[in-house]
């Protein structure tokens, strides 16, 4: 039975996945989830955004979506070479491809490409992860020390060194990683505001949604901050582990 949380052995250093069988699952594990592929081509700084939407581990090729922005299209229209980037709950993933064809899949566009041979894995999360249910509507307001602006963004989900957030709009670009807010304010139930610091880890646009999705870690937070998200992350567990608990019967 799946769960709202696993709990993990902590930061692992990067490792080569070159078995076949394992590189098809974690792809298809980022096809299920609809998790955003991060796509740079070589000798180009732009990033584009793409999902894969097939796979076949037994021919051995996988099918990505049309790219965001569509100038991405047309280098992938070139055969150039690129490299790809995914996170999936607190693991990263990346590998190569050495280029792709432009196919028609479902009578929609999409690009094909071979299966990688080599993906690098890291998991970097190391504290149980809690979902958030989005009509929560639980805020962590965004505060830069350079800019006149507030940004409002909504939990995802939370752990007990970061969280994930949501911001609507396109602001995949303006929102770099390592990036440093602060003053910042969570807003929990019961608890009230607390104030933190944080660190920008990805951020990701899902133009079906027109949000972004953010990662970010807590940067040194008080003690009686971390005792707050500790002993409200442990609530979301008890509630996850209570309704899994309904669900058998």
């Amino acid at each position: 039975m799946s769960t709202l949380f696993s709990q993990e052995a902590g930061p692992q250093p990067p490792r080569e996945v070159r078995s076949p069988i394992e590189i098809a699952a974690l792809l298809k594990t980022l096809m299920q989830s609809r998790d955003p592929l991060i796509i740079t081509f070589n000798d180009r700084l732009q990033t584009f955004q793409s999902f894969i939407v097939n796979l076949d581990a037994d021919t051995g090729y996988l099918w990505i979506d049309e790219m965001i922005p569509r100038e991405g299209d047309r280098y992938a229209s070139q055969g150039e070479a690129f490299k790809v980037d995914a996170w999936h709950e607190g693991i990263h993933m990346r590998w190569t491809c050495p280029g792709a064809a432009q196919v028609m899949l479902e009578d929609a566009p999409a690009y094909t490409a071979r299966i990688p041979e080599e993906l690098i894995y890291h998991q970097k999360r190391g504290a149980f992860r809690a979902s958030v249910r989005r009509t929560a509507d639980l805020a962590l307001e965004l505060n830069h020390p350079e800019r006149q602006r507030t940004l409002t963004s909504y939990l995802m989900d939370i752990s007990a060194t970061g969280c994930k957030v949501r911001v609507e709009g396109d602001l995949s670009k303006s929102l770099q990683p390592g990036e440093v807010f602060t003053p910042c304010y969570l807003h929990l139930p019961e608890t009230g505001r607390l104030e933190l610091a944080i660190e920008v880890r990805h951020a990701a646009f899902m133009e079906t949604a027109n949000e972004t999705h953010v990662g970010v870690h807590f940067r040194q937070p008080s003690p009686l901050a971390q005792r707050q998200i500790d002993r409200f992350v442990n609530y979301l567990q008890r509630e996850a582990r209570r309704i899994e608990k309904e669900d058998l019967f």
